[in-house]
């Protein structure tokens, strides 16, 4: 193998855990409209992992694109410091997340990848193919990248980085073999750590601007959706959608329906005490007109009290959105100030 070839992917062929011989498609046979290339003894003729994929180079490209691409936060990205910390260390290790309380959600979407909610985070599982030193040097070339047609490995390199820093210890490796986020090819923590170690002091210049940033908080990621209104956005409201059942919906909504059935019955109630001091209940007997009054006005006031009241709290309700997108451009402001201080100071 070429220094060249050693100075482009991040780790030797030593270190490679899935060690399967490809038998990829070449010129020749591509020209001569062949369905299969030549298969030599002990290689494979499909991307390695999904034997559905065959090795043809426009159905890698594509593959690749369908598991690793993020295109809604490659949009978002000159916008993403406003939601977020611009910092591609910012990613907690595995067993970091349980003590947060997260639990670990599996998803192959791409989109999904490091994102999270105060319970759980999404974490995309390590395809086969990038164990795959051959694979790497075939399709994941900084050189093919000049193509069309070729894939940006920049945007592996990344997605590999950030799994450096999710795990970099044995009990995160544990956590992740549990939550099958490594494959079985790679059979222990010490195969684990000759790999992984070769992206973990990996530089931003040599990740895809995805990798720029680390974990994502979904809510605030909801926000730049809302207030962006990027064009690979499935909705206009959602980054991901919170609610995939009316049940969980409703579940979630009751208590809210609740809080407003009891103030709207609250201020009826109040209204109607106001409007019906009664004046000839034996209580009152020994009460002058003007005690009656005074009796009365304090119903008035009591009542006109309680609707301010409920009318206020209902104010501050609706007026959270508000103070929450104030806040959350705030933030990101104060952050870009402060990060592009340090750069200029540097």
């Amino acid at each position: 193998m070429s220094t060249l070839i050693h100075s482009q992917i991040p780790f030797p062929p030593s270190c490679a855990p899935n060690t399967d011989r490809l038998s990829p498609y070449d010129g020749v046979s591509i020209q001569n409209g062949s369905s299969e290339p030549e298969n030599a003894a002990g290689s494979i003729t499909h991307v390695p992992g999904d034997p559905s994929i065959s090795l043809l180079p426009d159905n890698v490209y594509n593959y690749l694109s369908h598991h690793l691409e993020t295109v809604l936060l490659d949009e978002l990205y000159e916008k993403l410091w406003i939601v977020a910390k611009k910092s591609s260390r910012n990613i907690d290790p595995l067993h970091t997340q349980k003590v947060k309380g997260r639990s670990i959600v599996p998803t192959e979407d791409p989109r999904l990848h490091l994102t999270w909610h105060p319970d759980r985070i999404y974490i995309k599982p390590i395809p086969v193919f990038l164990l795959n030193y051959e694979f790497w040097t075939t399709y994941l070339q900084p050189s093919t990248q000049n193509s069309s047609s070729g894939f940006d490995s920049s945007i592996a390199v990344g997605f590999l980085r950030s799994y450096a820093l999710l795990v970099p210890h044995r009990l995160d490796f544990m956590l992740a073999k549990e939550a099958y986020l490594i494959p079985d090819d790679v059979s222990d923590w010490l195969q684990w750590s000759k790999f992984i170690t070769h992206f973990r002091h990996l530089s931003d210049e040599s990740v895809a601007r995805r990798y720029h940033y680390g974990q994502l908080r979904i809510s605030r990621l909801n926000w730049a959706v809302r207030i962006f209104r990027p064009r690979h956005a499935r909705t206009m409201w959602f980054y991901e959608i919170p609610h995939w059942s009316i049940t969980s919906f409703v579940s979630r909504a009751t208590i809210p329906l609740l809080f407003i059935f009891a103030g709207i019955s609250l201020v009826l109630s109040s209204m109607q005490v106001a409007l019906s001091v009664p004046t000839d209940d034996p209580w009152f007997d020994g009460l002058s007109e003007s005690g009656l009054q005074d009796i009365g006005r304090g119903f008035w006031v009591f009542s006109i009290a309680i609707i301010l009241g409920w009318v206020a709290l209902w104010a501050l309700f609706l007026s959270i959105p508000i103070v929450t997108l104030v806040w959350q451009v705030s933030w990101g402001f104060a952050r870009e100030k402060k990060r592009r201080a340090r750069v200029f100071a540097a």
